[in-house]
């Protein structure tokens, strides 16, 4: 069996380790008889032939067509080390700006984990890589022709994956980690639809009979995937479908709550970000209050589908008092950003603050420099009465069902829509 070792954008302290620890390495290429023909840090430069390829390093934007060609001659594709197979450091520099001149200058852009341009067979974890972790990920692989661990920290795995996809949520229990944040959320705004099932290691998070997620009471809140740690749950992305529409010049409007998440994740002004959003490429720039779309004088009006659900699951009686939440005047041509992951259900493509920013960050903007807009803000109306988070929302659907009188807007997120389930990690309420 041949062994090839290569490193692409890293600091090569993963394979310095193992040459510091060959001894080990030795005996397994002793005890199996197993080839290393690719090692530089050995002065083994071979590359026609090889079983097992062992990537260091994370991926640059020349280094695409390299790993597709390993891939192909290898049996098996091995990620060693942090920047292999999350990043790393590497990825970390040209997210924020690290030498990014120096490396741009050069050529290279980007710098991401392995598998996200090749199938990764087996991962070994560290910075730099455990020599034991990879002796035996090796040896597994010698005695049964599988790797079955990755980088999982327990040496069995569950068989009770499951992926739940209806093309709004999607649950993916193989990344779940089961710490409850998500069960903990769903039962705060009182929808209980994710929950725990099976004992010991083979539990996972599902609905009640792994049924659909509408179908057991899902409002559609989007605060699950908001508070997943792992993205083990997501919503679903329109960031490509956004692309299309800057390419086309097309009309961008915002919410003002996504405007004040903005100015806050991305520490500019109003005006640099209405700046920001020509530069992107919009061809027209539209703020959009929901306050301002309100019309009637007495009733319940939920922010969004989620509230309008909460309500109907939880208040039959308040039903005949449910107002139909505004819609916004988007057109075809035109993206929403947003905090509110709801709204993906009134309009494509809509985005998320938290998906907005990761558009920008790829971009390599020196947001600083961006002129200022001019802009016009209207101020807020004090003659309606909004109510935030779960909790809270609940409460005033009880009072209001005792004197409906007046208009009472409901905002179920943790915190208000000012931080809804669209915002960045680092925005949400704790919970």
């Amino acid at each position: 069996m041949k062994v090839a070792f290569f490193s692409f954008g890293a600091c090569e302290g993963c394979r310095y380790r193992i040459v510091n620890e060959f001894p080990k390495i030795a005996k397994l290429l002793e005890k199996y008889d197993v080839e290393i023909v690719r090692e530089p840090l050995l002065s083994v430069m071979s590359e026609e032939e090889y079983d097992i390829a062992i990537i260091e390093g994370a991926i640059t934007s020349l280094d695409i067509n390299k790993i597709k060609e390993i891939r192909e001659k290898a049996k098996v594709l091995v990620a060693l080390g942090s920047c292999s197979y999350l990043g790393g450091i590497a990825t970390l520099g040209y997210r924020y700006g690290i030498h990014i001149k120096e490396y741009l200058d050069k050529g290279y852009s980007e710098g991401d984990p392995v598998w996200k341009y090749v199938k990764v067979d087996g991962y070994v974890r560290g910075c730099p890589a455990y020599v034991d972790d990879l002796i035996s990920l090796l040896e597994e692989y010698i005695q049964t022709g599988s790797i079955k661990r990755y980088e999982r920290r327990f040496g069995f795995e569950k068989d009770t994956d499951l992926i739940l996809d209806d093309g709004f949520l999607r649950l993916d229990t193989k990344k779940c980690i089961v710490c409850g944040r998500c069960t903990e959320i769903c039962s705060l705004v009182y929808a209980n639809v994710l929950t725990n099932s099976f004992r010991g290691f083979k539990v996972i998070v599902t609905t009640p009979a792994q049924e659909s997620f509408l179908d057991t009471g899902c409002i559609r809140c989007g605060l699950c995937a908001a508070y997943c740690p792992v993205g083990a749950i997501k919503y679903r992305s329109d960031i490509e479908e956004a692309k299309k529409i800057i390419e086309n010049r097309g009309v961008v409007f915002i919410e003002r709550y996504a405007l004040d998440a903005l100015a806050n994740d991305l520490k500019i002004t109003y005006e640099k970000i209405i700046s920001l959003l020509e530069t992107l490429g919009f061809s027209d720039v539209k703020i959009i209050d929901f306050v301002d779309l309100i019309n009637n004088d007495t009733g319940i009006v939920p922010f969004s589908s989620a509230e309008k659900r909460f309500v109907m699951n939880n208040f039959p009686d308040a039903i005949k008092y449910l107002l139909d939440y505004p819609k916004f005047p988007l057109s075809e041509n035109a993206v929403l950003i947003t905090n509110c992951v709801a709204r993906k259900e009134d309009h494509v493509p809509t985005l998320t603050v938290d998906e907005f920013i990761k558009i920008v960050k790829g971009m390599h903007i020196t947001l600083e420099d961006l002129p200022d807009k001019r802009i016009k803000l209207n101020s807020d109306k004090n003659d309606v009465n909004i109510v935030k988070g779960p909790r809270a929302v609940h409460e005033a659907v009880e009072e209001f069902l005792k004197n409906p009188k007046g208009i009472l807007v409901l905002q179920i997120c943790p915190g208000g829509c000012s931080k809804g389930s669209g915002s960045s990690f680092a925005q949400l309420d704790v919970i």
